[in-house]
């Protein structure tokens, strides 16, 4: 009689396995039709990107409980300065390229006035950014600029492009996630969304959203594979 209880176990554990797989994936499903989008310049190669400077990153992740999401301060810091250096990781192992120091880091931009020009052309990006998300295609399509205002920057002038990086995420208290897994709802996650920007044009080059599932303040090798998915078309430089 033993064979038979154990038989009704599994099969019940093979249900809610099955159950809970279904309703992981269905609360990624918004998130997963992500994509990658180039310029024609980059498609021919009219333009490559060789260095580049990354500019503050700005993630945001929220803690989901079941009193409803509280804001994380802290570990959203951390997390933006992990992602900025994942990026820098991934571009340079995977692409070739190579990542300059950004003007937030240089002497020169320890006025106000320099802080002020980094944080207006961070604000511009995400004017742009709101156009890009109606429609992403039209990256492709070169439709999308900044303009020459990107030169105010006064990156190093061997920069091809300027990378800007925007994220948002939530991870789950535990009583979140039994619910998540009995009821259904939204995973832990994070989403990204990357531009890189023409340094002397203003031109969007590329665009890329990488996602991954699972709780973002503790993501390593989630997030670095991510982003390789996420910049998988970007043509490597020939060493």
């Amino acid at each position: 009689m033993i064979f038979p209880v154990r038989l009704r176990n599994s099969r019940k554990l093979r249900i809610v396995t099955f159950a809970f797989s279904a309703l992981l994936f269905g609360g990624l499903s918004p998130l997963a039709a992500r994509a990658q989008f180039l310029h024609p310049k980059i498609t021919s190669k009219e333009v490559t990107v060789r260095k580049i400077v990354i500019l503050p990153a700005k993630v945001d992740v929220v803690r989901d409980s079941m009193k409803g999401p509280e804001g994380m301060a802290a570990e959203s810091e951390e997390l933006s300065g992990r992602v900025e250096r994942a990026v820098a990781g991934v571009l340079g192992d995977q692409k070739h390229i190579n990542t300059l120091s950004a003007p937030a880091s240089s002497p020169a931009s320890a006025d106000a006035q320099g802080k002020y020009t980094v944080a207006d052309i961070q604000t511009k990006f995400d004017e742009l950014l709101a156009k890009v998300m109606k429609k992403r295609k039209d990256v492709k399509k070169g439709r999308f600029s900044m303009g020459d205002e990107v030169l105010n920057l006064n990156v190093d002038k061997t920069a091809d492009a300027i990378v800007f990086i925007r994220g948002r995420g939530q991870k789950l208290t535990s009583g979140k996630k039994t619910f998540v897994m009995l009821v259904g709802g939204m995973p832990a996650y994070l989403i990204m969304q990357i531009g890189i920007v023409d340094a002397h044009t203003g031109d969007l080059l590329v665009y890329t959203d990488p996602v991954f599932a699972g709780d973002p303040t503790t993501a390593v090798d989630r997030l670095r594979k991510a982003l390789e998915k996420g910049f998988k078309k970007l043509p490597a430089i020939s060493q």
